[in-house]
């Protein structure tokens, strides 16, 4: 692989390189740049240039060009598809599905980025303005650094370059290690429809470097980032330094409260549903099964069943239901984070191990509502701890027990009740009636607490890509 630097597919300056493994198989697929602070430098310089460029081109042509990138992604979809799924684990199926948002995505920034009008002051609304015309027009904020998470390359691309490129900004592009071959064809396919060479650069190489070279560096005008809270949290802080706008989607520990009114058969089917896609490592997964005690034993049972029956394998594999884990290192820690729960009073019910990167789905019960993973331990990958509970306040009161706030969910017959948890819950989201594994691309997704700062989402991402200035006409009427 090479990164895309001026238009030019190229290596590290030093030629360095790190190794792209197949998490399935542990094959080395092929090896990635690991970008240098020279090559840092080329890619910003780069950008302010292509962001002048870009801007200059009509709104109008910008969008003709970004409507011709739909239609080489919608012709490329396949390979996209199974660039994901070979270097990233994911089932072939739930990646092709993911390549299909991505056109989805684009044109429905491009829609609302066709609606950011401006606003005009009413006339003589105050007396020192009399005869003046006041009103506000959008400018792109500048050069924009789109950090990637490894689990979404192809929704956080869409979302990130997307959003910055409609608005007349230009992006820097840096994937996750673990997987930038989608991102790189991405963006190859955005300069084939006629993005300018330094308007769209993807680079790769270490977040130590690369990542907070891009935050630190003056002419990065916007950083907008997927990835761990921790991660979030250094990015803010150096922000912050330079008073730099800074959108941050992090970690969650996201709950599913299921009521004793919940068919079990639909519990398992919703619990399932919010957790098993990606082997887990999904931002807005349900973490923690938050069950009322009345049905908590026969839930479980019926989960560790089903989850038990399930195939894991090779993602290209058209029966394999789970994939493996990114990298050994995160199988690894998982099960760490299992044998940690249970040394705090779980129950092991299924699962709890590994094969190389494939993690076992693992049922957790009767987890104590002041345990690590029932409160402030995010574990991203396939693993349902089930706390119990008996009253709905006593299920809100578990819910909210935790530094996250990201998504949530409730499953219960009676919409009062669903009402009352969703209005009490303090996340970014609530789904009445299902898990809260749930993101349009024009809905607002955003974290309470420290999921996150900042929106992702069409009009929202949109307006945290651009400055407002105001324009007066002095004495014109």
């Amino acid at each position: 692989m090479k990164m895309l630097i001026g238009g030019k597919e190229v290596e590290a300056s030093n030629c360095a390189v790190m190794d792209n493994i197949n998490p399935a198989t542990g094959e080395v697929i092929d090896t990635v740049p690991c970008a240098t602070a020279e090559d840092l430098e080329t890619v910003i310089s780069n950008a302010v240039e292509g962001q002048k460029q870009w801007a200059a081109i009509p709104f109008h042509k910008r969008m003709e060009i970004l409507e011709k990138f739909v239609v080489l992604a919608q012709e490329n979809e396949e390979k996209i598809a199974r660039t994901m799924a070979i270097e990233g684990g994911k089932p072939y199926a739930q990646a092709l599905g993911e390549v299909g948002r991505v056109k989805d995505a684009f044109r429905l920034y491009m829609a609302e980025a066709r609606t950011m009008y401006g606003k005009s002051i009413p006339l003589n609304s105050e007396p020192r303005g009399l005869g003046d015309v006041c009103f506000t027009i959008f400018e792109p904020l500048g050069v924009i650094a789109a950090i990637c998470a490894f689990n979404f390359p192809g929704v956080l691309f869409s979302h990130k370059a997307a959003a910055a490129l409609c608005t007349g900004n230009s992006v820097i592009l840096k994937p996750a290690s673990d997987t930038p071959g989608a991102t790189m064809l991405m963006t190859k396919l955005l300069l084939e429809a006629g993005v300018p060479a330094n308007a769209a650069q993807c680079i790769t190489g270490s977040g130590a470097v690369i990542g907070d070279g891009l935050v630190t560096d003056p002419r990065v005008a916007g950083v907008t980032l997927t990835g761990s809270t921790k991660v979030g949290i250094n990015v803010a802080k150096l922000c912050a330094a330079q008073l730099k706008a800074c959108s941050l989607e992090l970690g969650g520990n996201d709950p599913l409260v299921i009521m004793d009114d919940t068919d079990i058969d639909e519990a398992v089917a919703q619990a399932l549903g919010g957790r098993i896609a990606n082997a887990g490592q999904i931002c807005c997964s349900s973490k923690r099964f938050i069950v009322q005690n009345t049905i908590k034993d026969a839930f479980a049972k019926a989960l560790a069943e089903k989850l038990s029956a399930m195939r894991l394998g090779d993602p290209m594999d058209p029966a394999t239901e789970i994939g493996p884990v990114i990298n050994e290192k995160a199988a690894k820690n998982i099960v760490s984070q299992i044998e940690h729960a249970v040394s705090q009073g779980a129950k092991l019910l299924c699962g709890g191990s590994r094969e190389g990167c494939f993690v076992k789905p693992t049922v957790l019960t009767d987890v104590p509502t002041n345990s690590d993973v029932a409160t402030n331990e995010e574990i991203f990958g396939p693993v349902f701890p089930v706390i119990g509970f008996d009253t709905l306040d006593e299920a809100i009161e578990i819910a909210n027990n935790s530094c996250y706030g990201l998504s949530s969910g409730i499953l219960t017959k009676n919409t009062k009740v669903g009402m009352k948890f969703a209005l009490a819950v303090d996340a970014g989201g609530c789904v009445v009636g299902a898990n809260g594994n749930y993101r349009l691309t024009q809905q607002p997704f955003n974290g309470h607490k420290l999921s996150g700062i900042g929106s992702e989402g069409t009009m929202y991402t949109l307006h945290e890509m651009v400055k407002v200035k105001t324009i007066v006409l002095k004495n014109v009427f």
